[in-house]
């Protein structure tokens, strides 16, 4: 039994301020697309990609854990609430975002960011090829053959740069200006 007005210290594996973050990027993967498709059609996300930069920037602030959930999340929510991604892609957007988020958060901190980006971005559309062989030719769902993801890879080239350029400086202006994220205590009353 706690007396009312202790302080008990989170884990740092889950904390307060790491969740508000994800879910704002989270938001941010929602609303980023959306706006892209306003201004330009659907063909310019999926040229420009807008939807995975909070991703990898969830990873690799957060960690891998947060980095999933919100590659999980976006592309599901996105489809229930705005209907994009279309639910015939969807599974495929889901794996290779959640891979995103994983994989960026598993290497963000352990070397620098560049090569975690492009581990990340490497290891997402490999997860996609994956989940598209598995799609098609285990559970026979009509997808594209996982050759396709060259093919958009290379048409997603302008959101790769775009990645390439922007992330690691947002990541890098985020880590400097938010305040630390690690431990936070919860006081009762």
């Amino acid at each position: 039994i706690h007396k009312r007005g202790t302080t008990f210290p989170m884990s740092k594996s889950f904390s307060v301020r790491k969740l508000c973050f994800a879910a704002m990027l989270l938001a941010l993967g929602l609303i980023l697309p959306q706006a892209f498709h306003m201004v330009g059609g659907q063909a310019v996300s999926s040229i420009l990609l807008p939807m995975h930069i909070p991703v990898l920037i969830c990873g690799l602030l957060l960690g891998g854990s947060y980095g999933a959930a919100v590659g999980c999340l976006t592309p599901l929510l996105s489809c229930v609430l705005l209907g994009m991604p279309p639910v015939a892609i969807l599974p495929f957007m889901v794996a290779e975002l959640m891979v995103y988020g994983w994989i960026s958060g598993l290497l963000g901190k352990r070397i620098p960011l560049y090569p975690a980006l492009i581990a990340a971005q490497v290891a997402g559309r490999i997860a996609y090829a994956i989940a598209l062989f598995i799609g098609g030719t285990l559970l026979g769902m009509p997808c594209a053959a996982p050759v396709s993801v060259i093919a958009s890879a290379v048409s997603g080239l302008p959101g790769l740069v775009i990645q390439w350029v922007f992330v690691p400086v947002l990541v890098k202006l985020l880590r400097r200006t938010l305040p630390e994220t690690g431990e936070v205590c919860v006081t009762t009353r």
